[in-house]
């Protein structure tokens, strides 16, 4: 791994990985330890083979007993369950969303991808820790062959409903494997739509040295080759999930997540996971949905010039290593970061980026500025720009009186 590359904030498997392989599906579990949630959760996702060597739980881990021979509602025939083994996966190189191991996906299918995740979200949900669900960049694996590449975007939630509060995710892929078979212990029903979508749903739950961690998923699987996997887990019993199976699948069955329906020319994204610049931390504006859908729609509405962005700008999210929000681009002055957040103390526009952020920014020409209500516009360009131009995208009627 690139040493300059820093955790991964969103990284729930934060100790090891559990895999059950489930005939040609496979489900992901992850043993976790962050400070507010200390029980296990678990984070389906589309397997990737490794080499790594194994790496076995020192944990007490306990799930429900399987029966079998048994029968699932709307399974023709059901196979044998598989036991579980266990593998790391470790990334190297820096996450793209211009991934060739997956082509469907870019920077504007995320953005897209991502609004329509807040939108189809129960009402009564909020979200934990104020961060807003972003589908991810994908990584890339080096050393790994084309056919075996980890090819899933994800997004993760930490969310609270009245008195209970878990983790929702939602998985996306493209897969040539066609349908799983039903297999024992690895769903409870299967429904199969008109159009020939097909549609599993599972509660369970583990213990993990006697702590137990709810779940329950929906797994989708479209003809056109999309695999979709929306789960939810919460510590405690069943009654702990901040959401019902219906709503899982509502999330997971939103056209959005069509892999073969690509994002409208001129719509925003990001190039890569962004950072916000160094000193934009702290700020105690609360970036709800409806705020930042009025930066981002002042944004797009914005004059940039020669900088001529691509992606267009307007697709700021939470960034996971400071309190604002940003959108990174491709530009006429290479990488255009763009964050909205605390005001940069001006000294800080002097010092080396390198050792004021988590992830390096090799900056330009940087402008900041502050809005009447307090909030710090700042773009930071990768190579010297004309500081008046960059100053016009940040004085936009529209953003700067947010």
């Amino acid at each position: 791994m690139d040493e300059k590359t820093p955790p991964r904030h969103d990284t729930l498997m934060s100790t090891f990985v559990v895999v059950s392989i489930v005939a040609v599906g496979i489900v992901v579990a992850g043993v976790t330890s962050p400070p507010e949630e200390p029980e296990l959760t678990v984070q389906p996702v589309t397997p990737v083979e490794t080499t790594a060597t194994p790496v076995m739980p020192d944990v007490d881990l306990v799930t429900p007993d399987v029966e079998y021979p048994t029968t699932i509602p709307g399974c023709n025939t059901v196979d044998p369950p598989v036991d579980a083994r266990y593998f790391s996966v470790v990334s190297g190189g820096e996450s793209s969303y211009d991934n060739p191991a997956a082509p469907w996906f870019s920077g504007p299918k995320a953005h897209l991808m991502s609004k329509a995740l807040l939108s189809a979200l129960p009402a009564d949900l909020s979200m934990g820790q104020s961060r807003l669900p972003y589908f991810e960049p994908i990584p890339v694996y080096e050393n790994v062959p084309e056919e075996e590449q980890f090819d899933t975007t994800s997004a993760l939630l930490d969310v609270v409903q009245g008195d209970r509060s878990g983790y929702i995710g939602v998985g996306v892929s493209r897969r040539t494997e066609g349908i799983p078979p039903c297999v024992a212990g690895a769903l409870d029903k299967r429904e199969s739509l008109s159009d020939g979508t097909v549609v599993d749903t599972r509660d369970t739950w583990q213990e993990v040295d006697g702590a137990r961690t709810s779940m329950r998923s929906a797994s989708v699987y479209r003809t056109d080759g999309s695999w979709i996997h929306a789960y939810a887990s919460a510590p405690g019993t069943e009654d702990a999930l901040p959401i019902s199976i219906d709503s899982l699948v509502r999330i997971a069955t939103d056209p959005a997540f069509v892999t073969s329906t690509p994002a409208p020319p001129g719509t925003p994204g990001n190039i890569s996971e962004c950072t916000s610049y160094p000193g934009t931390d702290g700020v105690a504006t609360d970036f709800t949905a409806h705020v930042v859908d009025s930066l981002n729609a002042a944004l797009a509405r914005a004059d940039a010039g020669a900088l001529a962005p691509v992606p267009p700008l307007g697709a700021l999210h939470s960034s996971p290593y400071g309190d604002g929000v940003c959108q990174v681009v491709n530009s006429a002055a290479g990488r255009l970061t763009v964050t909205v957040g605390s005001p940069v103390r001006p000294e800080l526009l002097q010092e080396e980026p390198q050792v004021l952020s988590p992830i390096p920014i090799e900056t330009g020409t940087v402008v900041s500025i502050t809005t009447a209500s307090g909030l710090g516009i700042t773009l930071a360009t990768e190579n010297p720009w004309d500081t008046a131009e960059l100053e016009r995208i940040a004085r936009t009627p529209e953003l700067i009186s947010q």
